[in-house]
Parts: C-alpha cells; structure tokens; sequence
C-alpha cells in the first residue's frame, strides 16, 4: 500500500511536469503477406528516481483508478500520431483505456490531433480490451460507431481471454482482433486449444476480420502459428518496442 501510494504520487508528479518520466515506444506488426511492416504499436513506459522503471503492469492500474490516464492517455495519442505522420504508409496502434472512453470525448480528441499532425483517419488503430466492459455500455458502442463513421480502424485486443469475446465481434465489428501470447502458447502445446484458436481463426476471416497474433518470439513458434494463417505477427521475433529514433533507424519504411 506505501508503495502503491508513493507510486501514485510520482505519476502525479510527472504529469505536473510535462509528463516528465513518460515516454512512448514503437513495436512493429508485420504483414505476412509481404513481410513489411504494417503497423507499430505505441507503448507506453515511465521510470523515476524513486523507483526506476515500472512495469506497464503495475502503473497503469494506477493511473486509471486516479484519472491520470486521461490526461496521460490523450499524451500518448499525440505522441504516436505525431510519430506516424513522418510516415505515410504504416499504422501506428493506440491502446485506449475505458476510463478516457467513458469519462472523456475520446472520439473529439482524436480527431482535433489527427486533424493538427495531418494524417489520414485510417493511419490509426483504435485498440480496445474487453476488461473494462463486461456489459455493453451506450458511451462504448458509441464510441465505437463513432471510429467506424470516421473511417478510424478498430482492433479489440486480448481476443480469447475474456468474457464476452463474440458479443463483442458482432456488436462492434472490429476491423482486427489481437490474439495474445498466453493463448498462442497454449495453442502450440495442445492440440485442443490449437483448433479452438484455428477455428477461431476461420471465424474471423469469414466475416472479414484480421487476426494479429501477438508474442512471437521464435522461429519455430512463427513457423508453427503460420499454419493457422494469421494476417498480422507481433513479437520479438520481429523486433522489441523500443523509442522513435531507434524504431526508426532500426526499420526500412
């Protein structure tokens, strides 16, 4: 709890300060068909003097139950959008938190900051986890409706993982959905969840969604998870997330 508090107040001390200790970095989601980057998705990290680096895992929580992530998570999204505007033919994806999604005009901010960088709508992935809605909530769907008119793309993320997965594909029609690691695990070490995740799969593509499978590490991970005929991989295999300037002197874009 003294650390959980200590934490709290650090991030409150970033913010203050221009978001001092934040800092947005880029991992690559290849095309399997061409090999080439299709996208990268935007990360977020901090550290301080306090504590040093802290897990996503760990201040994230945080900043949702202290509201920081509203003022944080909007950071963030003119960072990468700023990031993708020195390109023009990749994505860059932005994970959203419920929290800016029910206590903020999300759509709004989004599109004055796509709008003040120049950038095509469809140059940004919207990603959503479906831990923050365990019930269809009216502002959610709104929300999600409002990417679709404005031609912005959508992605739910942790696909298999929760608790409503084809409620949600139905409902909101996602242009992606991103299959983590823990379930591609499983797929490769059991047969019985490996044709769960084919069918789903097949599933997918019949109603014209992308799969993205995320956690590839090795070859013969890859190799295997390419006889299920994923559209898009993300992993270290292909490259960690790092910051802008090394993302791009690393990559050939």
């Amino acid at each position: 709890m003294l650390r959980k508090n200590k934490l709290t107040k650090e991030l409150h001390k970033a913010v203050n300060q221009q978001f001092k200790g934040f800092e947005v970095y880029f991992q690559p989601i290849i095309d399997m068909k061409t090999e080439k980057i299709h996208s990268m998705e935007a990360l977020l990290r901090f550290e301080c003097d306090e504590f040093g680096k802290i897990s996503p895992l760990e201040f994230i929580p945080l900043l949702e139950e202290s509201d920081l992530i509203i003022p944080v998570g909007r950071w963030v999204l003119d960072q990468a959008l700023k990031a993708v505007s020195m390109f023009s033919n990749i994505k860059v994806q932005i994970n959203m938190s419920y929290v800016q999604v029910l206590k903020t005009p999300a759509l709004n901010d989004i599109l004055n900051i796509i709008k003040n960088y120049k950038i095509e709508n469809n140059q940004l992935v919207i990603e959503l986890t479906e831990s923050g809605f365990i019930e269809s909530n009216k502002n959610f769907i709104d929300f999600c409706n409002g990417l679709k008119k404005e031609n912005i793309l959508l992605a739910l993320d942790d696909f298999g993982t929760g608790y409503s997965n084809f409620h949600y594909l139905y409902n909101l029609k996602p242009d992606y959905i991103k299959i983590d690691r823990t379930l591609m695990k499983n797929a490769l070490s059991n047969e019985y969840e490996n044709m769960l995740l084919k069918h789903m799969v097949d599933m997918a593509h019949s109603v014209g969604v992308k799969i993205c499978i995320e956690g590839i590490e090795e070859k013969e991970e890859l190799e295997r998870i390419m006889l299920l005929k994923p559209d898009y991989i993300q992993g270290f295999y292909y490259g960690r997330p790092v910051s802008l300037s090394v993302f791009m002197e690393s990559y050939e874009i």
